[in-house]
């Protein structure tokens, strides 16, 4: 079986992510006040959210049990809501989230 060339891989991968991302910009107005789109993205970060803490609930493949796994991860949640409450910032309290659970994973658990 001949395998496939790792840049044609990274090339197909590329041109989907900025294909994706270039739909909402592509797409007519009326579609996007569109009354499912609308609830489409109240509900999606939900979705997402719901997702991540199904995978975490799945099982910690390291780190110490999965309470304190799962504590580390709600005081990283709990800086990003602080966060957004604060500056109304997604993409920082984004940044911020990831950047806490990686310094609580790496000194506490």
């Amino acid at each position: 079986m001949q395998s496939v060339d790792p840049w044609l891989s990274v090339a197909a991968m590329s041109g989907i992510t900025i294909l994706l991302r270039a739909v909402p910009l592509l797409m007519s107005k009326s579609l996007l006040r569109a009354p499912w789109m609308l609830r489409l993205n109240q509900e999606l970060p939900l979705c997402v959210m719901v997702i991540l803490v199904s995978t975490t609930l799945a099982g910690s493949r390291g780190g110490g049990p999965l309470w304190s796994q799962m504590a580390l991860q709600v005081l990283a949640l709990g800086c990003v809501a602080l966060s957004y409450l604060r500056w109304r910032n997604a993409l920082g309290s984004v940044v911020l989230g990831v950047a806490v659970l990686a310094v609580l994973r790496r000194y506490i658990g």
